[in-house]
């Protein structure tokens, strides 16, 4: 039921990489399926549209900071001024239909659509973070998830949402037990 990383691979760079949209995906397919299992009234079309982001607004040097701080990881479209938060601006994305399994579909269709908004920064194999823009189309609330790379591995330690879901301790131990492994498969 994971979110497919192949649905997103045609699009990456040799700057982009993949072990983060790897965990990005993680993150937000439990995100995503928790609250589908909440909310799904079986009435609207559930979508995920994802893509990636290179202009992001850092005005004065702003910073979210969470986990030892992180750019300020909101956009252009929509902001009247360099203060507002606006969405980050596509260079490119795909949109993810979700109705028990994901299917990758041209567009939205139907009136009835739940989104889940998700804007992931370039130029990520030479960067040792990333913040990542969230937003659910019914509450148009910004949720921030922020990634570090540790030794090669990708651990989300932040989402600007934690003091009501509490993910971020799960997702930690996870990419703990994921650490350990390789470095068993590494020793071997």
């Amino acid at each position: 039921m994971q979110i497919p990383l192949a649905c997103l691979a045609d699009y990456f760079t040799r700057q982009d990489d993949p072990r983060l949209w790897q965990r990005v995906l993680a993150v937000l397919d439990e995100e995503f399926i928790q609250r589908y299992r909440e909310e799904s009234k079986r009435r609207e079309d559930w979508y995920l549209r994802i893509g990636a982001c290179s202009h992001w607004i850092r005005p004065h040097q702003s910073r979210w900071t969470a986990a030892g701080g992180f750019a300020w990881p909101v956009g252009y479209k929509g902001a009247a001024s360099m203060l507002s938060d606006g969405l980050p601006e596509f260079d490119w994305s795909v949109i993810l239909r979700f109705d028990g399994e994901w299917a990758r579909v041209g567009r939205f269709s139907r009136k009835r659509q739940i989104v889940l908004r998700a804007a992931v920064p370039t130029r990520t194999m030479r960067h040792k973070q990333a913040a990542v823009h969230t937003m659910w189309s019914t509450s148009h609330r910004m949720t921030f998830y922020g990634f570090r790379n540790i030794e090669g591995i990708w651990i989300c330690v932040a989402a600007s949402d934690e003091d009501q879901h509490g993910r971020i301790a799960r997702e930690t131990a996870r990419a703990q037990k994921g650490a350990e492994a390789i470095i068993g498969q590494q020793i071997l």
